[in-house]
């Protein structure tokens, strides 16, 4: 079904966002995460820079974590047995999701140590 016009997309989209963290516990764990690094970042004084990076990550973490939720309600609801290429699939989405978090918390780590350190 396609929408109408832009607003009907973006009040889909809305909904989709709303429905995949209410659904998955993960998006309630990133959240909490992101919340003690952000409170770390104004503790340790992070400047404009850090904010958009630590915003841009947690963004590409939440991207992946809504993409392999899709995926893998896509692929349950087609295939209810066991199948070999469906468990390669959700394992690669989970690994771009793992991927992302690394991306995160790697760049948190030197965000941190540099305003800890300098």
């Amino acid at each position: 079904m396609k929408n109408k016009n832009f607003f009907q997309s973006v009040k889909r989209a809305a909904i989709g966002f709303v429905n995949g963290f209410r659904s998955e516990r993960n998006f309630k764990v990133y959240t909490v995460i992101a919340l003690i690094f952000l409170a770390l970042n104004i503790i340790t004084g992070s400047g404009m820079y850090d904010y958009i990076m630590m915003l841009s990550l947690i963004c590409a973490a939440f991207s992946a974590e809504y993409f392999n939720t899709a995926l893998e309600r896509l692929c349950d609801s087609f295939c209810s047995k066991k199948d070999d290429d469906v468990k390669f699939i959700k394992d690669v989405a989970a690994g771009a999701v793992l991927a992302a978090g690394i991306a995160f918390f790697t760049a948190e780590g030197v965000i941190l140590a540099k305003n800890i350190l300098c």
